[in-house]
């Protein structure tokens, strides 16, 4: 009997949301918010779902990039 193997989608839903990025740059973000939009429109769960992922790893990302990279004290 075969085991199952683990796996993680929120890998998968990052290296999406890093190529949205990529290609779309800012409005990375407001394609995820129409998909987010047009996904509940049409009372698709599970799209939503996916979708609703891929928004979190886009802001996550967006949120880490206002970080200052080091710390200064004075």
């Amino acid at each position: 009997m075969q085991q199952s193997q683990s796996f993680d989608p929120n890998f998968y839903f990052g290296l999406v949301a890093e190529n949205l990025l990529k290609n779309l740059g800012p409005k990375a973000l407001d394609y995820a918010d129409e998909a987010l939009s047009k996904m509940k429109a049409l009372g698709d769960e599970e799209g939503f779902d996916l979708w609703l992922s891929i928004h979190e790893h886009l802001t996550t990302i967006a949120a880490d990039s206002f970080k200052p990279r080091r710390t200064v004290v004075h």
